[in-house]
C-alpha cells in the first residue's frame, strides 16, 4: 500500500516528466513546479533540473581538474573542506571521503579560473549540496555559474554589498509586519549559504535549492523574512537578544514547513519586488550588481520559446487577416455583380421589351437545367447513404 505522500509525490514526479518532454523543454512550467509541494521530489530528478535552470550545457563542460592553480585563498579552502560534509553524510564515512576531494577540487577550479572573486566561509557548503545531488563534473558548472552571478556579490573583495543585503530584510519585515522587531545579522549563514548551513538533512537543503535556483537570485532574502515572520509568536516571547534569537533558529530551523514558507515567499516576491524593496528601505545596491540585472543573457532561452510562439499567433493572425479580406472582396463582387445583373435586366424589360424576352428565354434553360442537375445529384447522394446504411 502507497501512503498519501507516496501517492502525491508520484502525480508530482508526472507533472515534472511532462514539463521535461516537452520540445523544447519547459522551463517555466519546472520553475512553477518548485514552488509547489516537493518541489523536484528526488535526487534523480534534481540531477537533471538544476543544470537545466541554469542553462548548463552538460555536452560541453570543461575539465575543471585542469584549470587548478594556487590562489589566495588554497590554505582556507582545505581547511574548510576538511572539516565539511558531516551533517549531510551521517552514517556513511565512505561517501563523505569519497566527495571531499571532489569537493576541493570544484571549489579550488572555480577560484583558479575567476581570480577575481574571493572566497568566504560556507562557500564549500553551497558546493557540497551541488556535489552530493549531482556529480563533480555537473557541480563544478552549477558551482561557477552561481559564483559568477547568484553569489557575486558574497565574493567581493568585501561584505560591504552582503551588509546592504542584510540590510533589506527588515524593511521588507515591516512593510508585512510592522510590529516585528527582529533585527537580522542572524540571517547571514541563510544568505550567504542558501539555508544550507542551518540545515541538517540533505533532502531539505535541496528542497530549498529547487526554489532559490528557479527564482531571483535575492529570492534568500525573501526566504528569510517569511521563516522569520513563520515564528513571530515565538520570538516575541523570546529574550531580545542576538544569542537567544540565533540559539533558537539554530535548533528549529529543521523543524520548519519549508513547502508552506517557500509558496509564502514566491508571493511575498511577486508582491514586492527587488527593485520596489530598494526604492522602499533606500538601501540601493550597487548598479552593476548581478543582483540587480536579473534575468541574465544566458537566461534569454527561458523566453525563446514565448518569442518564438508569438510571432507565430502574429503571422498566423496575419494569414487569418488577408484571408477575410479576400472574403469580403469575393462577396463584394459577387453582391455588386448580381445588383448591377438585376439593375440592367430591369433597365432592358423597359426600354426593350424584345430584347429582354431574347436573353430570358436564352439564359432560362441553363438556369432550369443547372436547377435539375444539381437536384438529381442530390437524390442520388441521399439514396446512396441510405442504401449503405440499409446494408
Amino acid at each position: 500500500m502507497f501512503t498519501d505522500r507516496e501517492r502525491l509525490e508520484a502525480q508530482k514526479i508526472r507533472v515534472i516528466k511532462d514539463c521535461l518532454n516537452e520540445t523544447p523543454i519547459d522551463i517555466e512550467g519546472l520553475k512553477r513546479c518548485s514552488v509547489e509541494e516537493f518541489g523536484f521530489v528526488n535526487k534523480v530528478l534534481r540531477k537533471r533540473i538544476w543544470p537545466l535552470l541554469l542553462n548548463i550545457d552538460t555536452n560541453n563542460i570543461i575539465n575543471h581538474s585542469e584549470k587548478i592553480i594556487n590562489h589566495k585563498d588554497t590554505d582556507q579552502v582545505t581547511k574548510d573542506v576538511e572539516r565539511s560534509m558531516w551533517r549531510f553524510t551521517k552514517g556513511n564515512s565512505q561517501l563523505r571521503n569519497r566527495k571531499k576531494p571532489e569537493l576541493t577540487r570544484i571549489v579550488n577550479a572555480v577560484l583558479s579560473i575567476h581570480p577575481q572573486l574571493y572566497y568566504f566561509q560556507g562557500y564549500h557548503e553551497i558546493a557540497s549540496v551541488l556535489l552530493l545531488i549531482s556529480d563533480e563534473s555537473l557541480a563544478f558548472a552549477m558551482l561557477e555559474r552561481l559564483s559568477i552571478y547568484h553569489f557575486n556579490d558574497c565574493m567581493l573583495p568585501n561584505f560591504a554589498e552582503v551588509l546592504k543585503v542584510l540590510n533589506l530584510i527588515f524593511p521588507l519585515i515591516s512593510m508585512i509586519d510592522q510590529h516585528s522587531q527582529v533585527q537580522p545579522m542572524f540571517a547571514i549563514s541563510w544568505i550567504l549559504t542558501w539555508f544550507s548551513h542551518n540545515l541538517d538533512e540533505l533532502d531539505t537543503a535541496a528542497r530549498v535549492y529547487d526554489y532559490l535556483l528557479s527564482a531571483h537570485p535575492m529570492a534568500s532574502i525573501y526566504l528569510s523574512v517569511c521563516v522569520i515572520t513563520s515564528q513571530r509568536e515565538t520570538l516575541l516571547s523570546l529574550e531580545c537578544s542576538f544569542d537567544s534569537i540565533h540559539a533558537f533558529f539554530t535548533s528549529n530551523l529543521p523543524e520548519l514547513d519549508f513547502d508552506k514558507i517557500i509558496k509564502q515567499t514566491d508571493s511575498l516576491l511577486e508582491k514586492i519586488p527587488p527593485s520596489k524593496l530598494q526604492s522602499y528601505s533606500k538601501v540601493y545596491l550597487l548598479p552593476e550588481s548581478q543582483l540587480n540585472r536579473y534575468p541574465y543573457d544566458w537566461m534569454i532561452f527561458n523566453n525563446s520559446n514565448n518569442n518564438k510562439s508569438s510571432k507565430l499567433i502574429k503571422t498566423n493572425n496575419k494569414g487569418s487577416k488577408q484571408k477575410r479580406q479576400q472574403i469580403y472582396k469575393f462577396i463584394f463582387f459577387i453582391l455588386f455583380g448580381s445588383i448591377s445583373l438585376f439593375g440592367t435586366f430591369v433597365f432592358l424589360s423597359i426600354k426593350s421589351p424584345n430584347t429582354f424576352k431574347h436573353i430570358n428565354s436564352f439564359l432560362s434553360p441553363l438556369l432550369f437545367n443547372l436547377f435539375i442537375n444539381r437536384f438529381n445529384q442530390n437524390n442520388i447522394t441521399n439514396s446512396e447513404t441510405v442504401s449503405n446504411f440499409n446494408q
